[in-house]
């Protein structure tokens, strides 16, 4: 069996594709901005909104066409060839080894914080992974029913909060004055990690009984992402003055704090933890598949193509992601390694692997109306690695190199038994 079985549907899919966006992004990101910006903080979100909807289109589009637990990895070798293929999948690897750990630390930080127990700031982030791979070895429907149940527990404490912050201080309109244009780039950099995760939730759909109905998978969690972060801005607009020193550290908190007075603390950490916990399983569960997806191609080790026989579940690939995100996360937690360079990684890398992807769906989807949606790509692409600087031309730079050292190995003679047989052919286009 070299596949896998096709058991999501369209709600667990929608579910699954918000858990992954919904992360460590929306608990700092959103005070971040407030604090820069003040009450001009929504026209980073909404130009990060609208910019990343050709991106998203694209993905749908893909996927659609062509599901694969490789995602982002067979997008591009179907396009460019096996030497791309195999760089996106290995930069899309690094981005979520980095990004994983670096999700899980951020939601230790909170836990320790709030209930004044520091060891909670490592022994958290490796329990939500070991809990992770657990229920990602028990299978794609029972991980999709758990992001269901905490994505819907996460919506519910957002918006009642917000809708009491609403409520008790009165509405304050967001203010139409345009800041300086490097503080609204820096913003908007930063703001964009909030708008990833789609991109991750490409390597599940395999595992989709209907295709067709990712493009509405797409649009129903953008939708209630964009809603979700509008209610949180116009909470801290009306609830918190944006020169509070906590809003880089626990908007949420202080939000909450203000809206519901000494259950704000309390509220504060089911959220984070359903946040953290619903983000975390999503994502070991997308990347158990692009192991899975990369080793059935013939880029890493065939030990992790196997599939358990009675569900198809990939289970060698969920410990192996399991084991080494639990150890990366211990180490950044201890401060062994750097949790800043797992946050630069992850988000200036998921950028890049938008970018990949719009060029596949430019290859692929022909002329006409098409060049259109990739001409809107491109300026987001090109506008945000210029705005971001320095770390995002060195994630472009890493991809680069990664392609070039591939694509020069890929061209020496195999030393191996030469009667192993001709190379794969590279797939029909």
């Amino acid at each position: 069996m070299s596949g896998l079985q096709k058991s999501l549907g369209g709600v667990v899919g929608t579910f699954l594709a918000l858990s992954t966006i919904l992360g460590s992004g929306m608990m700092i990101l959103p005070g971040t901005s407030y604090q820069e910006l003040g009450r001009s903080a929504w026209m980073p979100w909404a130009v990060a909104a609208v910019s990343v909807v050709p991106l998203l289109y694209c993905y749908a589009w893909l996927g659609r066409r062509h599901p694969s637990a490789s995602g982002v990895a067979h997008y591009c070798e179907v396009a460019f060839g096996r030497s791309t293929g195999r760089s996106a999948g290995l930069l899309a690897m690094l981005a979520l080894v980095a990004g994983i750990p670096a999700t899980a630390i951020t939601g230790g930080r909170y836990v320790a914080e709030f209930a004044g127990v520091p060891s909670l700031a490592w022994v958290f982030p490796v329990a939500v992974l070991a809990a992770a791979t657990v229920i990602g070895c028990l299978g794609a429907n029972v991980s999709g029913r758990v992001q269901v149940a905490l994505v819907l527990a996460l919506f519910a404490l957002v918006t009642c909060t917000a809708l009491l912050a609403l409520g008790v201080h009165g509405v304050r309109a967001p203010s139409v004055a345009m800041p300086p244009l490097g503080e609204l780039g820096s913003v908007l950099t930063a703001v964009y990690v909030a708008f990833t995760g789609w991109e991750t939730v490409a390597f599940t759909f395999e595992e989709h009984k209907r295709p067709d109905a990712i493009p509405r998978i797409f649009a129903a969690s953008y939708v209630i992402v964009v809603a979700l972060y509008g209610l949180v801005l116009l909470g801290l607009f009306s609830a918190v003055d944006s020169a509070d020193p906590a809003l880089d550290r626990a908007p949420l908190l202080r939000l909450a704090e203000r809206s519901l007075g000494d259950f704000g603390r309390p509220v504060t950490l089911a959220l984070v933890v359903a946040a953290i916990a619903a983000n975390v399983c999503a994502s070991v569960l997308a990347l158990s598949r692009l192991v899975f997806g990369m080793a059935r191609s013939g880029y890493l080790p065939r030990a992790l193509n196997r599939v358990r026989e009675r569900d198809a579940n990939p289970v060698t690939a969920v410990l192996a992601v399991g084991a080494v995100l639990a150890a990366i996360a211990l180490l950044g937690a201890t401060g062994v390694m750097s949790f800043q360079l797992l946050f630069v990684l992850s988000g200036g890398i998921y950028f890049v692997l938008y970018g990949l992807g719009a060029a596949s769906y430019t290859k692929l989807a022909g002329h006409g109306p098409p060049r259109a949606v990739a001409a809107l790509c491109a300026v987001t692409v090109v506008a945000v690695t210029v705005l971001a600087g320095p770390p995002m031309w060195m994630c472009w730079a890493l991809f680069a190199v990664v392609l070039l050292v591939t694509a020069l190995l890929s061209r020496r003679p195999s030393r191996r038994d030469p009667s192993a047989g001709a190379p794969a052919r590279e797939p029909a286009r």
